[in-house]
C-alpha cells in the first residue's frame, strides 16, 4: 500500500511538535529535580507549634533554583536538533537534485534523483526523472530517424548513380531498362523528404496545433482518391473499394484527410509480402458517424509493439528492407491528423493474421 502524501509543512508542523513535546517533559523532569526541599516560611508542623529556626536565616543557605538556566539549555539542545534534522530532510535532497540536474544540463541523460519521498521534494524528483527519460528517448528518437533516412536515402540513390553510370558508359538500353526502378526510387525520396518535412512542420513530437484548411468534403470523394494513387503506385496489388450509399458530408481537411488513408493504404500494401493478396478499403456510416476501413491479410503486428504503433520513428517491422522501408512517421501522423478533426483511429492486428485499421469521424 502506497505511504499517504506527505507535505513540508506537515513535516515541520510535526518536528516543531515533537520539539514542543520534548521541552514540555525536559521542563517537568527539571521541576521535580529542583523543586524546593526546604518548607516555606511560615510552614507550620502538624503538632501547630512552628519549626525550629536556629539562628538567623541566611539567603546562602536557600537552594538555588537552577531550572530555568537548565530549561534555556534544553531547549537549545532540542532546536539545535531540530535544525539538524531539518537540514537532512530538505538540504540533502535539495543538493542531490541540483546534483542530478547538473548531470542532465552536462548531457548525462542517464543520471536520476531516485527520490524515496512522498512530499513535494519527492514529487520534484520524480519529475526531473521522468524529464529525463523523455529527454533520453526524444534523442533516441532523432538517431533512430537519422538511421531510417540514411538507410531509405542509401538504396534509391545507389540505385540511381549505376544507372547514370551506365548512361556514362554509354549503354543506353540498360539505362534505359533502369528507367522504370529510377522513377520508382524518385518516388520514395519524395515519400521521404515529405514525411520528414511534414514532421518538422507539425512538429509531431511536441504536439503543435495542426493548421486545417477545412471544407465540407463527400467521404467517397476521399476514398475514390486514395484508391486511384494506390492503384497508380501499386498496380499489381488487388484492391477492393466498398463504399456506401447516401453517406453524409465530412468537415475535414480534403488533403491532409486523404493522407491518413493514404498511409494506411500503404501500410498495407508494404506488411502483405503477397502481391496478389487483396486489400479493402470500405466506407460506411456505422453509428451516426462515417468509418474508413482499411483490411488487409499481411503479417499482422505483435501484441507487444502494438501499444508503440503510433510513436514517433516507431517501426514494427526493423529488418529495414526495401518493401517495408520508411521511417516511422505516417501513423504518428495519421493520429495526430485524425484526432485534430475530433475523429478516432483504431488498428487491430495480430501477428500473422492481417491488421485492420478504422478511422471514425462525425459527419457534418
Amino acid at each position: 500500500m502506497k505511504a499517504p502524501f506527505k507535505t513540508l509543512g506537515s513535516r515541520m508542523l510535526a518536528l516543531a511538535s515533537a520539539q514542543m513535546l520534548i521541552l514540555t517533559i525536559a521542563a517537568l523532569v527539571i521541576f521535580y529535580f529542583t523543586r524546593p526541599e526546604r518548607p516555606p516560611r511560615g510552614w507550620r508542623s502538624p503538632a501547630g507549634v512552628d519549626a525550629p529556626h536556629h539562628g538567623p536565616r541566611d539567603d546562602h543557605d536557600r537552594p538555588q533554583n537552577i531550572g530555568p538556566p537548565l530549561t534555556l539549555l534544553c531547549g537549545f539542545v532540542v532546536l539545535a536538533i531540530g535544525a539538524l534534522l531539518t537540514a537532512r530532510w530538505l538540504v540533502r535532497p535539495i543538493q542531490k537534485l541540483s546534483s542530478t540536474a547538473d548531470a542532465i544540463g552536462d548531457g548525462d541523460l542517464t543520471a536520476r534523483s531516485q527520490l524515496d519521498r512522498e512530499d513535494e521534494l519527492g514529487s520534484l524528483g520524480r519529475r526531473i526523472d521522468q524529464m529525463a527519460e523523455r529527454l533520453e528517448q526524444i534523442l533516441a528518437n532523432e538517431r533512430e530517424l537519422l538511421a531510417n533516412v540514411a538507410h531509405e536515402l542509401r538504396t534509391p540513390l545507389s540505385r540511381i548513380g549505376v544507372a547514370l553510370d551506365l548512361a556514362n558508359e554509354g549503354d543506353g538500353s540498360r539505362a534505359r531498362a533502369s528507367l522504370g526502378e529510377i522513377s520508382v526510387d524518385v518516388a520514395e525520396l519524395e515519400v521521404i523528404v515529405d514525411d520528414v518535412l511534414t514532421a518538422l512542420r507539425y512538429d509531431v513530437s511536441r504536439g503543435a496545433s495542426l493548421p486545417l484548411r477545412r471544407s465540407h468534403t463527400a467521404p467517397d470523394s476521399i476514398a475514390a482518391a486514395s484508391a486511384e494513387r494506390m492503384r497508380a503506385r501499386h498496380p499489381e496489388r488487388p484492391l477492393q473499394l466498398v463504399i456506401a450509399p447516401a453517406l453524409p458530408e465530412i468537415d475535414v481537411d480534403p488533403v491532409l484527410f486523404r493522407r491518413v488513408i493514404d498511409n494506411l493504404l500503404e501500410n498495407s500494401h508494404k506488411y502483405t509480402p503477397e502481391k496478389v493478396s487483396p486489400i479493402l478499403l470500405a466506407v460506411r456510416l456505422a453509428e451516426g458517424r462515417v468509418e474508413f476501413e482499411v483490411l488487409d491479410r499481411g503479417i499482422g503486428i505483435a501484441t507487444n509493439d502494438l501499444p508503440n504503433i503510433y510513436n514517433t520513428f516507431f517501426r514494427g517491422e526493423r529488418s529495414r528492407s526495401r518493401e517495408t522501408g520508411g521511417v516511422g512517421l505516417g501513423l504518428t501522423l495519421a493520429k495526430r491528423i485524425v484526432e485534430a478533426h475530433g475523429g478516432t483511429i483504431e488498428v487491430t492486428s495480430q501477428a500473422g493474421g492481417g491488421t485492420r485499421a478504422r478511422v471514425v469521424v462525425s459527419p457534418v
